[in-house]
């Protein structure tokens, strides 16, 4: 993978280095952050198709059904997505970018047709896997991408474009389900996660490299041509100092596990698997399946499903006004608190078996799809994309990304295990307690970086060490002494 990426960073690098002259044009920020963002569709829909085609899979010869297989088939692109993440951080470091995100639309665009043409279920899990890497790739990418490409005053909501591409990817992935539900045909559904590929690749001319990415990499004056095109030019000026400033301290070779930079490293850890288990992927995922476990025809399960979709997007849209309004914390803990309860509303429902309302289990849910929509959706992938120093944003973001897809796996591949075994009320109750401890944990770890750039965080980050440090050494000045 290593030397693709490296071909494709000759390739993806000759349109801005022109014989050392800086970048000629900046293409218009719609464009940069369209196209910057446009991983998260991919995502999105990988997640929504499969969701929808399950049932068509498991009534396929060769296909046979059980738990553990449909998790596998579910959770396997999570569980390609936990390598993809990791090492394209770290690619995305070495060469820039732009190849990584090449790279990653030919992986989507191999992945989606093989797993169109499995044979059996050993193929289709295998296919899943493979594609996988593509969405941890992108997962771990694309905030940063776009967290580094966007002025402080507005990086909340256009970071936040990649969860309402997501979102969008997923409703797309919906609505394919039901358009060939009539037919079953599971195999076009899968082979159609191409297509938005297909566009990625065609748009990468237009996206230009993250300019803190050229800095770092000696490339100042591209990096002033680009900054100029997305930000007024005293901004520009502003960041390049700032980011000038921050590439000045030496790097450890192991710096992730640096001191000062922890309480990040335990935030981008922390958020990613309490983000999994709100129980918003069980929805996700499985609703379509869950809606069909309490009685509902195939065909209503799909609509009942396109109506959450379709909630979602808008609440991401709103969501994303907010942002940059209420703040990352404000919205964290209010969003826990939120899904506390929808889930509760969920689990009282599923309990009452046959008296369960569809209608009233719906309205649960999409109480669920608006609070993680307005809150945690986007704002998970903003702070990450936010919280890490410059040096090893990339391997840091990486670690995130890995540690989102292994919750991603454990929480996609247990649930048909877990409802099996403690049956769907309990489960639910089960994500109830983890909505608490993510209202818990972002009220004690997390702090505000609402209109700050990224890098006033980073320094914030070794300043808040450094006062930590001190005190120590002050404690135990004092503590000799006595």
């Amino acid at each position: 993978m290593t030397n693709s990426v490296s071909a494709a960073a000759r390739a993806a690098d000759q349109p801005t280095k022109g014989a050392g002259t800086p970048h000629p044009r900046s293409p218009r920020p719609a464009v940069i952050y369209f196209f910057g963002a446009l991983g998260g569709i991919l995502f999105g829909y990988e997640t929504g198709v499969i969701a929808g085609a399950l049932t068509f899979i498991q009534k396929t010869p060769g296909f046979p059904a059980s738990a553990v297989t449909t998790g596998l088939i579910v959770g396997g692109i999570a569980g390609g997505a936990v390598f993809g993440a990791l090492v394209a951080g770290r690619l995305a470091d070495r060469f820039g970018r732009r190849p990584v995100i090449f790279v990653i639309g030919l992986i989507y665009i191999v992945g989606s047709l093989a797993c169109a043409v499995a044979q059996n279920n050993t193929w289709l899990i295998a296919a899943r896997i493979f594609l996988g890497l593509a969405v941890g790739g992108s997962s771990s990418l694309v905030p940063v991408y776009l967290s580094e490409m966007a002025p402080a005053r507005t990086r909340g909501r256009l970071a936040g474009l990649n969860q309402l591409m997501i979102v969008t990817g997923l409703l797309l992935g919906y609505l394919t389900n039901l358009a060939l539900s009539g037919s079953g045909d599971w195999r076009t559904m899968l082979a159609t996660g191409a297509a938005p590929a297909v566009v990625l690749i065609a748009g990468l001319k237009l996206l230009p490299e993250s300019p803190r990415w050229l800095i770092l990499h000696g490339r100042e004056e591209e990096a002033r041509a680009l900054l100029a095109g997305t930000r007024s030019a005293e901004e520009a000026d502003r960041d390049i100092a700032a980011i000038r400033e921050v590439t000045t301290h030496t790097p450890h070779r192991r710096e992730l596990l640096a001191g000062w930079i922890r309480p990040a490293m335990i935030i981008g850890i922390g958020i990613p698997i309490l983000t999994q288990y709100t129980g918003l992927n069980i929805v996700t995922y499985y609703a379509p399946t869950i809606f069909e476990s309490l009685g509902l025809p195939h065909e209503n399960a799909l609509y009942f499903t396109i109506i959450l979709g379709t909630v979602k997007v808008l609440s991401v849209m709103v969501g994303l006004q907010l942002i940059d309004r209420l703040g990352r914390r404000f919205l964290f803990l209010a969003g826990s608190a939120a899904m506390a309860v929808s889930m509760s509303l969920m689990a009282y429902e599923a309990s009452r078996g046959d008296a369960m309302s569809p209608g009233a289990m719906l309205t649960a849910m999409s109480i669920m799809f608006v609070s993680y929509s307005l809150t945690w959706g986007p704002v998970n992938w903003v702070v990450l994309g936010e919280i890490f120093p410059l040096r090893v944003r990339g391997a840091a973001m990486g670690v995130a990304g890995m540690v989102t897809w292994l919750a991603t796996l454990g929480i996609t591949f247990g649930f048909p295990v877990m409802r099996d075994a403690w049956g769907l009320t309990n489960t639910m109750i089960f994500f109830i307690g983890g909505n608490i401890l993510g209202l818990l944990f972002c009220k004690v770890f997390v702090h505000e970086t609402r209109g700050r750039t990224l890098e006033e965080i980073e320094e914030d980050l070794r300043e808040r060490y450094d006062r930590k440090q001190q005190g120590k050494s002050a404690q135990n000045e004092n503590g000799s002494t006595s």
